[in-house]
């Protein structure tokens, strides 16, 4: 029977040198029913190793249940292989209670625990008794001391971190280079300084150390440092770079939007074979063109590449979004399904930026179906993205239902919500979804907030949200929302007090010059956005091509034609800005308001080529037919275009109504009728609305009020007092 025992224990010892786990533990078994009980306690260890590595955590319980009748638990060896067991085991209690129980521990023991915990993700708890292990005198080993250092970096301890490094220093693991990568990755986090000069200082670098770097480097927006020491990298020799450094470069080309340094490392990785068979630095490729708008040489590297994966369709898909190229996005998608590769929620959040922009509302509708479907209700991007979608497409209720159904609202769904509703004129539900806020408001809530508080021109409103940036500390801050008070209050008419928030931002850049050139515009103070055009300029701004729009529309609104004319030639001649189709439409407009028809004609013309006058050109000429009476040629070409290009909205087929009835031709105003109701075009109807107190009023062009005299009389009176209350305003 002796003989029998050591046989089995022989074989116990050969099948986990072997790493034979099942083996171990049938041998265990047979020593169990022959009757026999092992005696030598080195044995255990390897036994509850087994059940560890086959997570067969019932049989490491029984087979714990029977040492510790026998006393066997008391062997420092064995009580550690029980931890582990119970730590590889995701038993996290079990295992604490059995080193608890331990009478007597050592540095494995201590190990044991710490690592267990880090490595289950549980950091915090992990640091403390890594603590406690030092009160104790216990010292980590390697794997361990990697695991803290990655918890510290994971926690953001930095300064926990620089300790940490003094005591590795102390401690001599500073020479092991896993560690020393770990110290590196955690300094190229919080203190780029600290981690080149611990790099510089090493005296062995891999691959991981070199990668570390280059990607702190990326992160930082300093592509163009990562570059230099891939370069150097290669011309010392002693370590390959792999595609992970090629990786990170990329990524850094990506933020910065840098293709030429892009197109450096496309060169070398193409050298060094990098390309042929990694996905990974493809889809990297993809990414650094698409960013820096060079989406046909995006594609080039898709369809050169034969081993795509999801991210590879994500990412081109998201190039030809992100270019504003949204019908071959479109095809995209259309050979993806061909290809049998299922979206998943990052294909379906570029699907609904297509569906925002051709403000589609069925088919966005069908991305919400499949978003059920693959259970992607729950994730917060694609649900956010469903929100802007759906409010782009004009379905506002259907987004506020998707907003209600969320069972948490972080702050980028709600600030979604928020400028959803205000684009739709729901200024009041948009103020509202932000006093429901749970999470504190960041800069882009506000400038949310700020643009629902000038849809309703409540300059109240605007005063309170002015005062929550002030108290966000946002005001002053962010040139962003500095640019939103200013135009809120505009769009309240207080343009004195958007000067006043204008003068407090303490670094102006052009978006906010143009916001205050645009407060004046549409407060009708053309000489004052043209002082302020001036002022930017001697400021030492370069005006863009928005600047130029909103200067123009002042002298558009304010007649001044001459200034307009002169500001459009330094425009082109003196700045070298290409002017867009917006730009000519202003320019025809401001024309066409001054009875220059035929100027305005000619314009339109010898556009360029690439330009094709859209319907907001033909209407100003159109305008400008009806205010000064010209040839029925330019007027039925105006007519023409404009239902041409807008068929089914009734603005157009107004407008040519009233053409018609200044020149008291009464049967072409007939016709224009009937083509409404044959057509079955929706008049929209203008309104006003006043507000009184806190309530607002609307009144509807043409609307039959059912209401008493009484209500009547009651709707007039309050309409009086306002205008009442305006006028006494101007005189203060």
């Amino acid at each position: 029977m002796c003989s029998k025992l050591q046989a089995l224990s022989s074989r116990i010892k050969q099948a986990s040198s072997n790493g034979k786990w099942r083996e171990v533990l049938c041998c265990y078994s047979e020593i169990q029913t022959s009757g026999t009980q092992l005696s030598d306690p080195f044995l255990f260890p390897i036994v509850f190793k087994a059940c560890a590595k086959l997570s067969w955590l019932s049989q490491g319980r029984c087979i714990h249940a029977s040492l510790y009748k026998r006393g066997f638990e008391s062997f420092v060896s064995v009580g550690n292989s029980i931890a582990d067991l119970y730590m590889k085991c995701g038993d996290l209690c079990s295992a604490t209670r059995s080193f608890d129980s331990m009478t007597w521990r050592d540095s494995v023991s201590w190990n044991v625990v710490v690592f267990g915990f880090l490595d289950h993700g549980f950091e915090e708890e992990g640091l403390r008794w890594f603590s406690k292990s030092r009160v104790w005198g216990f010292e980590p080993n390697v794997s361990t001391l990697v695991l803290v250092i990655h918890a510290l970096r994971c926690l953001r301890f930095h300064v926990d971190g620089k300790k940490m490094h003094s005591y590795v220093i102390r401690t001599g693991f500073c020479g092991v280079s896993s560690v020393q990568n770990s110290i590196l990755s955690l300094y190229a986090e919080c203190d780029l300084m600290s981690a080149r000069k611990l790099f510089d200082e090493m005296s062995e670098r891999d691959v991981i150390s070199w990668s570390v770097v280059i990607k702190s480097y990326a992160q930082s927006q300093e592509p163009v440092r990562g570059l230099k020491l891939l370069k150097e990298m290669v011309r010392e020799g002693k370590t390959e770079p792999d595609s992970v450094t090629v990786t990170n470069v990329l990524k850094g080309c990506a933020v910065l939007e840098d293709v030429d340094v892009g197109r450096s490392v496309h060169g070398f990785s193409i050298r060094k074979g990098f390309v042929l068979g990694d996905v990974f630095v493809r889809n990297s490729l993809i990414d650094m063109y698409s960013k820096g708008f060079d989406v046909d040489s995006a594609f080039r590297v898709f369809d050169e590449t034969t081993c795509r994966n999801i991210v590879s369709w994500n990412s081109i898909l998201a190039g030809f979004v992100h270019n504003q190229r949204y019908e071959e996005a479109v095809k995209m998608f259309g050979l993806m399904s061909k290809d049998a590769v299922e979206a998943d929620d990052v294909t379906l959040v570029s699907l609904l930026q297509v569906c925002k922009f051709f403000e589609q509302p069925l088919p966005c509708k069908s991305v919400h179906c499949v978003m059920i479907r693959h259970g992607y209700e729950s994730n917060e991007v694609a649900l956010s993205s469903l929100i802007d979608a759906y409010t782009s497409c004009s379905l506002v209720d259907d987004a506020r239902t998707v907003f209600e159904s969320m069972t948490y609202k972080d702050v980028v769904s709600c600030s979604t919500m928020i400028s959803g509703l205000a684009r739709s004129g729901r200024p009041d539900e948009a103020i509202s979804i932000f006093c429901q806020m749970k999470d504190k408001p960041n800069a882009i809530t506000l400038v949310n907030l700020l643009d629902a508080c000038s849809v309703s021109a409540d300059l109240r409103k605007s005063k309170w949200a002015h005062g929550i940036a002030i108290r966000r500390g946002l005001a002053t801050a962010d040139i962003s929302v500095d640019t939103s008070i200013v135009d809120a209050y505009a769009k309240c008419g207080a343009i004195e007090m958007a000067r006043r928030a204008f003068d407090l931002v303490p670094s102006r850049n052009v978006v906010s010059w143009t916001g205050m050139i645009s407060a004046y515009a549409i407060n009708g103070l053309p000489e004052r956005a043209l002082a302020s055009f001036e002022e930017m300029k001697r400021e030492g701004y370069t005006p863009n091509a928005v600047t130029y729009l909103a200067i123009l529309s002042a002298c558009n609104h304010g007649g001044l034609i001459k200034q307009g004319l002169m500001i459009f030639k330094s425009m082109v001649e003196d700045h070298n800005k290409k002017p867009s189709l917006q730009h000519y439409s202003c320019l025809v407009d401001m024309l066409s308001r001054a009875g220059e028809i035929d100027t305005a004609m000619e314009l339109i013309k010898n556009l360029p080529e690439d330009m094709k006058p859209g319907v907001s050109t033909w209407g100003s000429i159109l305008s400008g037919c009806r205010n000064r009476l010209k040839s029925r040629i330019v007027t039925t070409e105006a007519i023409s275009e404009v239902l041409e290009l807008e068929p089914l909205c009734s603005s157009g087929y107004l407008l040519a109504s009233s053409v018609f009835a200044a020149e008291k031709s009464w049967e072409d105003v007939a016709s224009m009728r009937r083509l409404v109701k044959e057509k079955k075009v929706r008049v929209v109807a203008g309104y006003s609305t006043v507000l009184e107190g806190t309530m607002s009023r609307r009144f509807l062009a043409g609307e039959k009020l059912n209401q008493s005299d009484c209500e009547l009389n009651n709707v007039v009176q309050s309409l009086r007092r306002c205008l009442t209350l305006e006028n006494t305003m101007e005189w203060i």
